[in-house]
């Protein structure tokens, strides 16, 4: 579940009374013993360093968790048109796919996903307006189809204009990948945004933190916190090093490779503002929420750009078209980093500038290549 604030003035307006506001966590009642933050360490575990007068855990990850492992089944399942020799590259059936993103079909087979009452698509792009959030989930079902229909064409060998395989990689007649232009954009579109633009804004951070939610053990504050850790792991204590095994998966995963030495304070900032959390400091969560939305948004900007670079560089066109659609889907994905004042105009234009030639990716240039760079370091301001 998660909450949502509702503005204290709206509530005060209905009732027909006034209060004081509940943003000023200074003055308002602590919930929880104060706790000396300077105790948290990289070695700290985020699961068990929050604890309620009675030694409970304070921390559920379990709704973020649970479409963190829904994702990583539907990326498994269209992993398998990628497959190296010797496994046999497999088509994909559309309503499967469809049943993955929507949680239809009783597809997942992680424990409780199928009856959870979650799905990827309800949460993909949720602080959009609605009109705007469903045009990038139409967007997905696009793409999810395309899959499909570009599968059957798995035992080709792709040429512009025909769809099959480069090398492992399968790409539609444009090109492109594109199991990795949706595994990518809703890293995008559901993990960042989540994070990003729904529990970590000034606004979210208003919500209550004064009381329990009704039956749990956390405040409705505490518990947005603890889902913005959850939608980035699952493990008590995030990795921060790339070569460590098992490694993060997707956004998490990608702050380490791409964006490396700041891994480390992100995961600090969420020990650091729980704490702030616990202790009222309102300003100390703003602190630490600046860092990570920072720092989650460069991480989008810079597989960018990596990618980008990486086609630029390739000498096969199986590790070019790898490549590009890793960062097709990322540049996808830079509609959400709000914190930089990208959007999806931007997003948009960077993809056509792309993908407009006269055969599509084929016909790709570096000049064309460069153009979207230099505009995503301009925006990132990345050196």
């Amino acid at each position: 579940m998660t909450f949502k604030f509702v503005p204290g003035a709206l509530v005060a307006l209905a009732f027909g009374f006034t209060s004081c506001d509940k943003n000023d966590t200074e003055s308002a009642p602590a919930l929880r013993a104060k706790l000396d933050a300077s105790t948290l360490t990289a070695n700290s575990k985020y699961t068990e360093s929050f604890k309620d007068a009675g030694g409970q855990s304070t921390v559920d990850l379990t709704t973020a968790n649970q479409r963190l492992d829904m994702f990583s089944e539907l990326n498994a399942y269209m992993a398998l048109v990628a497959a190296a020799a010797p496994a046999t590259p497999a088509t994909l059936d559309a309503a499967k796919l469809r049943g993955y993103y929507n949680n239809t079909g009783s597809y997942f087979t992680g424990t409780g996903l199928n009856g959870s009452g979650l799905s990827l698509r309800a949460t993909t792009a949720a602080s959009f307006p609605a009109t705007n959030a469903e045009t990038v989930r139409v967007y997905l079902d696009q793409q999810l189809t395309k899959l499909a229909t570009t599968s059957q064409s798995v035992n080709n060998v792709a040429t512009p204009g025909s769809a099959g395989r480069l090398g492992r990689y399968l790409v539609d007649e444009q090109g492109i990948e594109v199991n990795q232009v949706i595994q990518k954009a809703l890293i995008g579109a559901l993990l960042l945004d989540q994070i990003d633009n729904v529990l970590l804004t000034d606004n979210a951070l208003k919500a209550d933190n004064r009381q329990v939610v009704a039956g749990k053990a956390y405040s409705e504050l505490e518990h947005n916190w603890d889902l913005a850790y959850g939608y980035l792991t699952s493990n008590a204590i995030m990795t921060t090093d790339i070569n460590l095994t098992p490694r993060e998966r997707f956004l998490a995963g990608y702050l380490n490779e791409k964006n490396g030495l700041a891994s480390p304070g992100v995961y600090l900032a969420f020990l650091k503002g729980r704490a702030a959390i616990v202790n009222n400091d309102a300003a100390g969560v703003k602190t630490q929420a600046d860092v990570i939305r920072t720092e989650l948004e460069k991480t989008i900007a810079l597989s960018a750009v990596s990618y980008l670079s990486s086609w630029k560089s390739a000498s096969t066109l199986d590790v070019k078209a790898h490549a590009l659609g890793e960062g097709l889907g990322f540049i996808y994905s830079l509609r959400f980093s709000t914190k930089y004042g990208a959007d999806a105009a931007f997003s948009d234009n960077l993809l056509a500038g792309l993908t407009s030639g006269t055969n599509g990716t084929w016909s790709l240039t570096n000049a064309q290549a460069d153009v979207a760079i230099t505009a995503i370091k301009s925006k990132f301001s990345i050196q």
